[in-house]
């Protein structure tokens, strides 16, 4: 089967992850190609998957060729045309709907394995002293903050609030999809979200290389850290409660190791095999 791969200019860094993750699991079997919005009708593939929510009509208007993507087209305000366009096969989405419909297909997320490989689960957290009080230092707070509405001015609020407490917190904030490496050397994983399309967060990530996470209570977050049975899950847009939940998995040190202990068990959930499974059966009822 020949496939292509189509990023489109505003994927999310959730996409990219994707991609990136599809194309390598993909290549062992199939022939995968990685096509520019503007060259996608001159490369014959038996199937298009398009990354990314900005899918304008005018890509898929005319595509003779059965697609994926993360949402409907869409129409500029400058887009006219007579004809209704060619809508995807299939909307894929992380995120199981409420209503289930024929063409919304869930597809689990995935995590490079290089993640897993972090520590051996030593659940650093707990040589932290339950004393909120007590003179530690050097405590690192990681959070993912490129291009996300709304999470600089939570970081600057939680951050306020934390140093009426503590003043040896620091918070990095990485405007690169964080790596294993980066993830080492934190001490909690905090996704701020404010909106339920911020799918940006790297909560997979961070659960999957044994670290306590903090995170709004999005659709997303929720299911990925079980309804807060896996992770510390708090109102978005409230930095009161992110920094009571931070302080918590700082110092706290048998309630982080809960959650981490649970995340454990359940991280196989996002291993890249899990999503390439369902993949590659979408396909195939594509090209049938």
């Amino acid at each position: 089967m020949r496939i292509a791969q189509v990023i489109l200019p505003a994927a999310s860094e959730y996409e990219r992850k994707s991609q990136r993750l599809d194309h390598a699991g993909l290549a062992r079997k199939h022939e995968v190609v990685v096509v520019e919005p503007a060259t996608l009708r001159h490369i014959a593939t038996n199937v298009v998957h398009f990354y990314g929510n900005d899918l304008a009509v005018k890509l898929v208007m005319g595509l003779r060729r059965p697609f994926i993507a993360s949402a409907e087209p869409h129409a500029g305000p400058f887009t006219f045309t007579f004809r209704r366009p060619q809508r995807p096969r299939y909307i894929v989405s992380p995120i199981a709907p409420i209503d289930p419909d024929a063409r919304l297909q869930l597809l689990p997320e995935a995590v490079d394995d290089a993640y897993f490989e972090i520590g051996d689960w030593r659940l650093e957290i707990g040589s932290r002293d339950s004393n909120l009080q007590s003179p530690i230092s050097n405590l690192l707070i990681g959070t993912f903050g490129r291009h996300r509405p709304g999470v600089a001015n939570m970081l600057e609020q939680t951050l306020a609030r934390l140093h009426r407490t503590r003043e040896d917190v620091r918070w990095s904030v990485f405007d690169h999809a964080p790596t294993p490496d980066d993830l080492r050397a934190v001490d909690v994983w905090v996704d701020p979200a404010t909106s339920e399309s911020d799918l940006d967060g790297f909560v997979a990530e961070a659960s999957a290389a044994g670290k306590a996470v903090v995170a709004s209570r999005t659709t997303i977050n929720a299911q990925r850290l079980e309804k807060g049975r896996t992770g510390f899950l708090v109102p978005p847009r409230d930095p009161n409660e992110l920094a009571h939940a931070i302080l918590t998995a700082l110092f706290r040190s048998e309630a982080a190791k809960l959650k981490i202990e649970a995340a454990k068990q359940t991280a196989g959930k996002y291993r890249a095999r899990q999503r390439l499974r369902v993949l590659e059966r979408i396909y195939e009822i594509l090209v049938q």
